[in-house]
C-alpha cells in the first residue's frame, strides 16, 4: 500500500576517496510541501540529514562480531548456542547453524520476524526482546549451510551475540566500537537517535508530513547515519586499514560464499563479494543495500582503489540507489584513470527443434524473483518448438514463450504487429534467459537478465527462481476444509498501534489453486505466499529455492480463539482473524473499548461518506481502509485531525492497549 507512505523526499550521496575530499550530492523532490519542510530542516539545522540506512546494518553487525573474532571471543564457525544458549528452534537442526552461518545467509532460518519491527514515533524494543520466543516455534526451511538465501533475522541473532558476549547493549557497542573507532557522531540506533532533530522527514505520497517511523530490527536493519558517516564506515574496509578489523576478518567478509553461479552473491554482510560489472574490468568491490519503510541505502566499496560511494535517500529504492552509486564510483575511478565498460549480452542463435530430453522439465513450479512473491508456473513444449510458460497468481495469469538457442538456455521471445496478426516471433535481443538444473535435490529453474530503470541503468539477475513440484496428494476432506477459505479476508490483529504493518500488510485473503491439487495463495500487500496443505490446520510453504527466491517464507496456523473467531497465526507471530463478523461502524457506536490490541469495523452503506469525529487516547491510532483494501487515512500523519473519511464498502480501524476508549461523534 503505497498511497499513505511513500515518497522520494531527499536524496543525499557522499563519495570518498583516500587523500582527497569529499563529495556531496543532494537531489530534492518536485513535491512542493515535501520540499519546503526539506529546506526549512536544513536551514535549521545547517547540516546533513540522518536516515535509517535499512539493511546497510547487516555489515555493522557483521564488523561488530568480527571484531570479537579478532579478539578471539567469537569463533565463526562455532554453533551459536555457543554464544546465545536459550536460542531453540521446533527443529533439531538449529543445533548446527554457525556465526558464519548468519552473516552469510545459509542458516536456513524461515527469514524475518518482522513483528513490531518498524515502529511509528516508538522505539519499543519487543522485537529484539521477543526474537528467541518467536524462532522457538519455528522449523528451518534447509539444512544450515546448505544454500544462501537472504534472512533478516540471522542478523538480529548476531546482535544477541554481541551483547551476550561484550555485556553491553548492542547500541552502547556501536557507539564505542564502531563510531568511536572511525570518528563519526551521527551514527547510532533508534534507542540513542530517537526523536533527533537531524532525522529526515517523511511525507505521504500526496505530501502529507507522516511520524517518524523506526526500524527496531537493529541488527538487520536499524542502524541510523549520515551519507558521510555511512561513506566513512566504508572506507574502513579498504585494504590495509584495520581500524575496525583486520584484512583477515575484511577478506572473509569480501569473500563470495560459494562459486555456483546462479547462488546468491553475498559474502559475510555484503550483499555483493564482487559486483560483476567492476571485476570484469578488474576492480575488486564490495556492496550492501537497504530498505526499510521510509528510507533506502547502499554502500559500494572499492577496497583496493579506496573509494566508499553512499546513497541514501527517502523514497525510492536501494536497487536506484545502487545504480546512482555506480555512476558515482565510476566517476571516481574514472579519475584514478580506470574506466569501466559494460559487455554485451552475446547475440544467441535459435535452435528451431527442442530435444525430447526437455520434456523432463515438463511440469508444475513455483516460482519467485528474489523474494518477489510467489507464481505457479506451468512449462510446456508444444510441438517442440518453443518453451510455453503459463505464470498464474491470484490475480491475473500471463504468459511468456521462448525459444532454445544453442548455448541450451531458453531466452524469451518478443511479438511483433504484421498483416497476420501477432504471428512473428523475434528473440527479445537474448537479455532474458531461462534454463534447467536437475540435481539430488530437485528440477530447479535459472534465469538471467536485467532489469531497466530508464535515466538510471540496468540491474543484472543471475539466480536460481524456481522449482519443480508435485501434487500433493491430501485428503479431499482436508482440501474441502481449506477451501472454504477460498475469499477470505484476514485482518491483522496483534501487532502494536504503532507499527507500520498495519498499512503494509494489514489485510490478506486466501484463494484457492484449482490447476494444482493441494495448494493455496495467501496474498496481502500485492503478493502472493503460496502454501501446501498439510491438514486442516497446517499450510506450510512449499519453496525451497536455493537462493533470496526462498527468502522469507512463512507457516499458517488455522484455529479459533477464546471468542470463537478463526484465527491465522504465521510462523512470525502475527495473527489474524478473518473479517467475517467482524461488527459494523454505524451511528449507533459511540465509545469504542478495545479489548485487545485491534478493533476492527466495516463501513455499512448508512454511514458511508459522513464524516466522523474520533477522539483517541495518547498511545493509539485509527486507520481507515477503501473498498480496494488500501489505507487512505493514518492517524500517524501529524496534524492528522480527528475527522476520519468513511468510505463505501470500507473498514475502519482502532489501535491501542486493551481498554483504551475512543469516543465517538457522528
Amino acid at each position: 500500500m503505497k498511497n499513505i507512505k511513500r515518497t522520494a523526499a531527499l536524496m543525499t550521496a557522499m563519495l570518498m576517496l583516500t587523500g582527497c575530499g569529499s563529495v556531496k550530492e543532494e537531489t530534492k523532490a518536485e513535491n512542493k510541501t515535501a520540499d519546503t519542510a526539506v529546506k526549512a530542516v536544513s536551514a535549521e539545522n545547517d547540516s546533513e540529514y540522518i536516515y535509517c540506512v535499512g539493511s546497510v546494518s547487516k555489515v555493522y553487525s557483521t564488523a561488530a562480531v568480527m571484531q570479537l573474532v579478532d579478539e578471539g571471543k567469537v569463533g565463526l564457525d562455532t554453533p551459536i548456542t555457543e554464544y546465545i544458549p536459550d536460542f531453540k528452534m521446533d527443529d533439531e537442526r538449529y543445533k548446527d547453524i554457525t556465526v558464519r552461518m548468519l552473516m552469510d545467509h545459509t542458516s536456513g532460518l524461515m527469514g524475518s520476524t518482522r513483528m513490531n519491527s518498524d515502529l511509528y514515533d516508538d522505539n519499543d524494543t519487543y522485537n529484539h526482546d521477543h526474537l528467541l520466543d518467536n524462532l522457538a516455534g519455528q522449523r528451518l526451511k534447509a539444512d544450515p549451510g546448505k544454500y544462501a538465501a537472504y534472512c533478516n533475522d540471522g542478523f538480529d541473532l548476531l546482535e544477541i551475540i554481541v551483547e551476550n558476549v561484550t555485556g553491553m547493549t548492542y547500541t552502547d557497542y556501536v557507539r564505542e566500537n564502531i563510531s568511536g573507532r572511525i570518528g563519526v557522531t551521527d551514527t547510532g540506533t533508534p534507542i540513542d537517535m530517537y526523536r533527533n532533530e537531524k532525522l529526515v522527514p517523511s511525507f505521504s505520497a500526496n505530501g502529507l508530513p507522516l511520524d517518524t517511523s523506526y526500524c527496531v530490527k537493529i541488527g538487520a536493519g536499524g542502524i541510523y547515519a549520515t551519507a558521510s558517516d555511512t561513506a566513512k564506515f566504508g572506507a574502513a574496509f579498504f585494504t590495509g586499514d584495520d581500524t575496525l578489523v583486520s584484512d583477515e576478518a575484511k577478506t572473509a567478509m569480501a569473500t563470495r560464499w560459494s562459486d555456483n553461479e546462479y547462488g546468491d552473491d553475498n559474502g559475510l554482510g555484503w550483499d555483493y563479494a564482487e559486483v560483476l560489472r567492476y571485476q570484469q574490468n578488474g576492480v575488486k568491490t564490495v556492496g550492501k543495500g537497504g530498505d526499510v519503510s521510509m528510507d533506502h541505502a547502499f554502500l559500494l566499496t572499492a577496497p583496493d582503489e579506496k573509494i566508499s560511494v553512499a546513497v541514501l535517500s527517502n523514497g525510492g529504492s536501494s536497487v536506484c540507489n545502487d545504480l546512482v552509486a555506480q555512476v558515482l564510483m565510476d566517476a571516481a575511478l574514472q579519475a584514478k584513470g580506470i574506466n569501466i565498460t559494460d559487455t554485451e549480452q552475446p547475440e544467441c542463435t535459435i535452435v528451431d527443434d527442442i530435444p525430447d530430453g526437455y520434456k523432463a522439465y515438463e511440469g508444475w513450479y513455483i516460482m519467485n524473483l528474489m523474494g518477489g512473491g510467489d507464481t505457479l508456473c506451468r512449462v510446456t513444449f508444444p510441438e517442440n518448438k518453443y518453451l510455453h510458460l503459463e505464470k498464474i497468481t491470484s490475480r491475473k495469469t500471463s504468459y511468456t514463450d521462448y525459444v532454445l538457442t544453442a548455448d541450451g538456455d531458453f531466452a524469451e521471445l518478443s511479438y511483433e504487429v504484421s498483416e497476420s496478426g501477432f504471428d512473428k516471433r523475434l528473440a527479445a535481443g537474448g537479455s532474458s534467459r531461462m534454463s534447467f538444473e536437475k540435481n539430488d535435490d530437485g528440477i530447479f529453474m535459472k534465469s538471467t537478465g536485467g532489469m531497466t530503470y530508464p535515466g538510471l541503468g540496468s540491474f543484472d539477475i543471475k539466480s536460481y527462481t524456481g522449482q519443480k513440484i508435485e501434487e500433493n496428494n491430501v485428503s479431499e476432506d482436508v482440501i474441502n476444509s481449506i477451501k472454504a477459505l477460498d475469499g477470505k479476508k484476514l485482518l491483522l490483529a496483534n501487532e502494536k498501534y504503532s507499527s507500520s504493518g498495519y498499512e503494509d500488510v494489514a489485510i490478506g485473503q486466501f484463494h484457492t489453486i484449482n490447476e494444482i491439487k493441494g495448494y493455496v495463495f495467501m496474498s496481502g500487500a500485492g503478493a502472493d505466499y503460496m502454501l501446501k496443505i498439510s491438514d486442516s490446520q497446517h499450510l506450510v510453504s512449499p519453496n525451497t529455492i536455493p537462493s533470496s527466491s526462498s527468502r522469507d517464507l512463512l507457516d499458517i496456523t488455522v484455529n479459533t480463539d477464546e471468542n470463537s473467531r478463526q484465527t491465522f497465526t504465521t510462523s512470525y507471530g502475527t495473527k489474524y482473524i478473518s473479517a467475517d463478523g467482524i461488527p459494523e461502524f454505524d451511528a449507533s457506536v459511540k465509545t469504542i473499548e478495545l479489548t485487545d490490541n485491534a478493533s476492527w469495523y466495516s463501513i455499512p452503506d448508512s454511514i458511508a461518506n459522513t464524516p466522523v469525529t474520533v477522539t483517541k487516547p495518547e498511545k493509539s491510532a485509527v486507520i481507515v481502509f477503501n473498498k480496494f483494501d488500501e489505507a487512505i487515512y493514518t492517524s500517524h500523519v501529524k496534524d492528522a485531525g480527528n475527522v476520519i473519511p468513511m468510505p463505501k464498502d470500507g473498514k475502519v480501524l482502532f489501535l491501542g492497549q486493551k481498554g483504551d476508549k475512543f469516543d465517538i461523534t457522528v
